[in-house]
């Protein structure tokens, strides 16, 4: 029985990282075959770079925790990066997350993340399928699969889950919404954003996370912050969340995060 789920593992290592490197290659060999551009095209070049940095100044901040949505577009990476201070049993705990995500392809996203590092045991790697899409692609719905992969010392299981995504995005605000579930576990877990553009560059964020255990009550935590752009790459924002329900798995928690996004 070990041989079996030790097989099965490998294959699923094997699996992930190929389609990975096979959707790096496939981008990779894109790029390189794009045509130079005369003084025409670099004209041209020059009038959608102007509306594309219209379009980042219209961009809506991300969440603090829950993630996009929708994939990204393909060329276009984001970063966030967060130092926690994290209430537990009347110590403060530091900790820190990062949540890193790009487009593979026009419907398939990749989202790396993990939201306490130091104390969970696993690191989540997603695929995001955009299956229904708005014309300008921010808003639909996304079926996700996700592994679960050990990165702790003492875990050794990747975990398999699926889930779905769900965004609604306009002018002014953008709502977010993913639901994972756990079959082996029977776990479910989820969160939904509001971002809100209160100024130019000020949003405003709201957000509700939960996860519920068999036998267990579920845990819902409310998070509220403030994010500032800086400029086209860099957003700062501060938050706090804490626990609604009796059940719990810390009291408080603070958290710091820079927010990165690049285009290539």
């Amino acid at each position: 029985m070990k041989k079996n789920i030790s097989s099965i593992r490998r294959v699923i290592k094997f699996s992930l990282s190929s389609f990975i490197i096979f959707g790096v290659s496939i981008f990779s060999a894109y790029s390189q075959q794009m045509p130079k551009m005369n003084m025409d095209t670099a004209k041209v070049k020059n009038i959608n770079d102007k509306k594309s940095q219209m379009s980042d100044d219209e961009e809506i901040a991300h969440p603090f925790f829950t993630h996009m949505g929708m994939p990204e577009a393909v060329g276009t990476y984001s970063l966030r990066l967060a130092a926690l201070a994290t209430r537990i049993d009347g110590k403060t705990k530091a900790d820190f997350a990062f949540h890193f995500e790009t487009g593979l392809s026009k419907f398939v996203g990749l989202h790396i993340r993990n939201d306490r590092f130091l104390d969970n045991t696993h690191t989540e790697v997603m695929f995001q399928f955009a299956v229904i899409r708005s014309k300008d692609g921010m808003s639909g719905f996304s079926p996700i699969i996700e592994f679960e992969i050990p990165t702790k010392k003492g875990a050794s299981r990747i975990n398999t889950l699926v889930g779905f995504s769900t965004a609604l995005v306009r002018s002014r605000f953008a709502f977010n919404q993913v639901v994972h579930y756990n079959p082996r576990e029977d776990m479910v877990d989820g969160s939904a954003a509001l971002v809100y553009k209160l100024r130019k560059k000020v949003f405003v964020v709201v957000e509700i996370l939960a996860n519920k255990m068999p036998d267990n009550q579920a845990i819902i935590n409310l998070l509220g912050g403030v994010k500032i752009k800086l400029n086209k790459y860099f957003i700062l924002g501060i938050g706090y969340q804490q626990p609604v329900t009796t059940n719990k798995d810390f009291s408080s928690q603070y958290i710091f995060q820079p927010d990165m996004e690049w285009k290539r």
